[in-house]
């Protein structure tokens, strides 16, 4: 037993020494500048970031590193059975333990370079803001260029409204003189031929030893006038401010025309009058008025520029809309003062056009104009209508709008006058067809026409 313990003793530190030779030796990393026969996978990687500054051979548990200082990148790599590298993974270089295998100068390398890179993302910014702040610059120049130009166009679009109106009244005008014109030459012709229709008829008469016997034609009654409705007023009637003959002339009717009545009366002539709404017109007036303007005048005129004027209160003068005037449109009145933020104002007087709508109110004599009570208003309208596509004298016309019948009408100016008759009776001779038209219902009629081949010859009404 003795012996044993001594021989433990005597060869234990051999064979511990001799343990130790024997075991294989744990791999340690080596930091290289350069690599032999790199594989594919890393010469992909060179190829896409250019030439690395350290090769980190066997270093925790990657067979292959790739450093880029100044990138702040690590490529590891791991070998396959083939001896092949593969791409394993990619981290940054800060904090982590292949920064303490680097010498001091390669960390300040490093951080340079992100110095370097922030500098350069900076000044990109603000070459970028300048960009973006001409690029602003521009698009206000354009608007303001823009609204200019809006302006202008509307503008001129607004004067030519006004010579368009302006020539078509010249030539509604010349239209209407010349129709006033060419009826006055009818009336003078009818009148010519009237008179001698009549100086023929009285030789004819003295000749046969006839005396001349005048007729009385009869008129019917005209319809009553109720003190609002519908009233036509006739052609060239004139329109009176008020209810009198010797009324200013506020107006002339060109044509035929339809208006309601608001109101009627009798002058001290027992004149019937109307009152009708003409329409509505248009006034427009000049009205001085004061404002400021940031510079003075003679700063605009020398520079030939439109002068911003801010009117109203120099109090809130920030929530003014400036108006932009000629400089030959404002005057400065003398005055100087100061806006809340100290700058400089003068108060200038320009003038303005204001247009505000009047509505116009004309008075009508009651011969001017009619009230059909058998009529509304679209009837009216289909009557003038029908009697436009005539050639029927003025005042046969006039007679019809009327509701009157003359001697010498046709039947169908009767029916625009009367309307269609209730019954007719026709007898035929040798002289000709003879017609009885019988308004009314049977057997009370209220008028009858007398038509000899198709010609009014005379009429009566009834007595109640």
């Amino acid at each position: 037993m003795n012996k044993i313990k001594w021989f433990a003793f005597f060869f234990a530190p051999f064979l511990i020494s001799f343990g130790v030779a024997c075991a294989p030796k744990p791999q340690t990393s080596i930091l290289l500048n350069n690599l032999q026969n790199p594989s594919q996978s890393v010469q992909e990687v060179l190829a896409r970031e250019g030439k690395s500054d350290y090769f980190l051979l066997r270093d925790e548990g990657y067979s292959l590193r790739l450093i880029y200082l100044c990138a702040n990148r690590i490529y590891n790599f791991v070998e396959d059975p083939d001896k092949n590298h593969i791409f394993a993974s990619l981290q940054p270089i800060l904090d982590s333990q292949v920064e303490e295998k680097l010498s001091p100068h390669d960390r300040q390398r490093i951080w340079a370079c992100k110095e370097k890179k922030v500098r350069e993302e900076l000044s990109q910014v603000v070459v970028q803001r300048g960009i973006i702040e001409e690029e602003r610059i521009k698009l206000s120049k354009e608007i303001v260029e823009a609204l200019s130009e809006r302006d202008r166009i509307a503008a001129d679009m607004e004067f030519k409204r006004r010579l368009a109106e302006q020539e078509q009244r010249r030539i509604e005008e010349e239209m209407r003189k010349a129709e006033e014109e060419r009826l006055r030459q009818v009336r003078k012709a009818e009148e010519e031929q009237r008179r001698k229709s009549e100086e023929e008829r009285k030789i004819t008469g003295y000749r046969v030893g006839e005396k001349e016997k005048e007729k009385e034609i009869p008129l019917p009654v005209p319809a009553p006038i109720p003190e609002i409705g519908i009233f036509l007023v006739m052609k060239d009637t004139r329109v009176q401010e008020s209810a009198q003959n010797n009324s200013k002339m506020q107006d002339q009717i060109r044509k035929y025309d339809i208006f309601g009545v608001i109101s009627s009366q009798r002058d001290k002539n027992g004149m019937t009058w109307h009152q009708v709404v003409l329409g509505e017109r248009f006034i427009s007036k000049k009205e001085k008025k004061f404002g400021w303007t940031p510079e003075e005048k003679s700063f605009w005129g020398k520079n030939k520029l439109l002068a911003w004027v801010y009117p109203g209160d120099l109090a809130k003068i920030n929530t003014a809309k400036p108006l932009r005037f000629n400089i030959e449109e404002i005057q400065f009145t003398g005055i100087r003062s100061f806006s809340p933020q100290k700058n400089h104002f003068y108060e200038i007087t320009y003038e303005i056009t204001v247009e505000y709508i009047e509505r116009a109110i004309g008075w009508v004599r009651e011969v001017d104009g009619i009230f059909r009570a058998d009529k509304n208003t679209d009837e009216m309208m289909e009557l003038l209508k029908k009697l436009a596509k005539t050639l029927w004298p003025l005042k046969i016309q006039n007679d019809i709008l009327r509701g009157f019948i003359r001697l010498g009408f046709t039947s169908e100016q009767v029916v625009l006058s009367w309307g269609p008759a209730d019954h007719v009776n026709t007898t035929r001779t040798l002289l000709g067809v003879h017609d009885q038209w019988v308004y009314g219902k049977k057997p009370f009629p209220k008028a009858y026409v007398y038509f000899e081949n198709g010609v009014v010859k005379n009429w009566e009404f009834l007595k109640k």
